[in-house]
């Protein structure tokens, strides 16, 4: 009965229970730092004052090609 409830009433209670918990912050607030990682930053080598920014932008870059060619053939086992 014990792993009963630790297994599959709890999690079970837990999951339902974190639906109707109202979050701390207002989900009609701006850009969040959702990992904390401008605080963290800002903690260790100082705020610019500068705003987030609202778009991530991926880097433009080649995908890297290794020329073999000139490496011998490997041998054989024997």
């Amino acid at each position: 009965m014990l792993a009963f409830t630790l297994l599959i009433v709890l999690p079970a209670a837990l999951i339902a229970l974190s639906f109707r918990i109202r979050p701390l912050v207002p989900a009609d607030e701006g850009p969040r730092d959702v990992l904390g990682v401008n605080l963290a930053a800002g903690g260790l080598f100082g705020s610019h004052g500068l705003a987030a920014d609202h778009r991530s932008v991926r880097e433009e870059t080649e995908p890297v090609r290794f020329d073999l060619s000139a490496l011998p053939a490997p041998r054989e086992r024997e």
